[in-house]
């Protein structure tokens, strides 16, 4: 029983994963107007830091998206355009809520949908690693 519970919850996570990436088709990848591959300064819960390139978002399965996060109201996050992110939440599921600053001033505290809560870094060797938004403590973007 368990292990069927266990296995349609990863179905159902498959299938945002799959269905956020649909609905992102209008922004391709590498849109001109957003840049992605972004380095950045993290700083995990337990206060070590390091700095990564941060290639985009997405949930445990796959990458959704190169340049944008949504947040719960429908609205975009450009990646490219924050400055840095702050007082992030640490639920182990469903979304994650911090305040983003962004590089012309602006902050707004918004909550990122659960399919773009994993981030997706350049690791060694050329392989990409994933780091879930909730195990942070600060995002500084160079």
């Amino acid at each position: 029983m368990k292990m069927l519970s266990m296995m349609s919850r990863m179905a159902a996570i498959v299938v945002l994963c799959l269905f956020a990436g649909t609905g992102l088709a209008n922004t391709p990848h590498n849109d001109a107007r957003h840049r992605s591959s972004l380095r950045a300064k993290v700083t995990m819960a337990d206060g070590t830091a390091r700095t990564i390139t941060l290639q985009g978002v997405g949930c445990t399965e796959s990458i959704c998206s190169r340049v944008r996060a949504k947040d719960t109201k429908a609205g975009d996050v450009w990646l490219d355009g924050l400055a840095s992110v702050r007082d992030i939440s640490h639920e182990p599921l469903g979304p994650v809520t911090a305040v983003f600053t962004f590089k012309d001033g602006r902050e707004r505290r918004a909550s990122i949908i659960e399919v773009h809560r994993v981030l997706y870094i350049d690791g060694r060797f050329g392989f990409t690693h994933k780091l879930d938004l909730a195990r942070l403590a600060r995002i500084d973007f160079e």
